[in-house]
């Protein structure tokens, strides 16, 4: 398996870039993120690598981040989505918009990509949500105890979405980890406001 690669960048766009490492140079895919994140040509860059070997070939798929390489490989998991539908998907957003996204179940974002129809979409948000929503608390060391989700579904029945119920709970947390349920839900309110 190759973890990355690093060497001169010999030229890059869209979809591609060429580097060269000892005199061998390897063609790698990325996304816009990562061609975005390249410095220009002739310059030393590291990309983090996804080796795919299918029937009638070997791919390589680079990344500037683990987030965005992450992303990846939870993506091409899913039923009827191969590398190359992955890196176009996670070419739309940066790798975190794009997750938090997925993690408010947003189908229109999907079903706007080419090959992603509505039922893909929905496979997509339901088989990664839980894998995704889960980063940001574990993270900084946030456990999803029953005052957390008491919390969290108090909050999302006042109508805020999950991505900014996840977010000031978080950040409530963050300082004080020991807080009743309703403190956490009077810091969040007043955060959420």
């Amino acid at each position: 398996m190759i973890e990355y690669i690093s060497g001169k960048l010999i030229s890059k766009n869209q979809s591609l870039a060429i580097i060269d490492v000892n005199g061998l140079g390897y063609r790698v895919n990325i996304t816009n993120n990562t061609l975005e994140k390249l410095p220009s040509p002739e310059n030393l860059v590291k990309l983090l690598i996804f080796f795919h070997v299918y029937e009638n070939g070997q791919e390589l798929y680079g990344f500037f981040d683990e987030k965005e390489r992450f992303l990846f490989t939870k993506l091409i998991t899913i039923s009827g989505i191969g590398p190359k539908t992955a890196i176009n998907m996670l070419s739309v957003l940066p790798p975190e918009e794009f997750r938090n996204r997925l993690i408010s179940g947003e189908v229109k974002l999907l079903t706007s990509l080419p090959g992603i129809g509505p039922k893909t979409a929905k496979r997509i948000i339901i088989e990664l949500k839980d894998d995704l929503g889960s980063s940001d608390s574990s993270e900084l060391g946030i456990k999803e105890t029953s005052k957390v989700n008491d919390a969290s579904s108090a909050l999302k029945n006042l109508g805020f979405s999950p991505i900014l119920i996840r977010e000031a709970v978080t950040k409530v947390l963050k300082d004080n980890k020991e807080l009743s349920t309703e403190k956490i839900i009077t810091e969040s309110l007043r955060i959420l406001k």
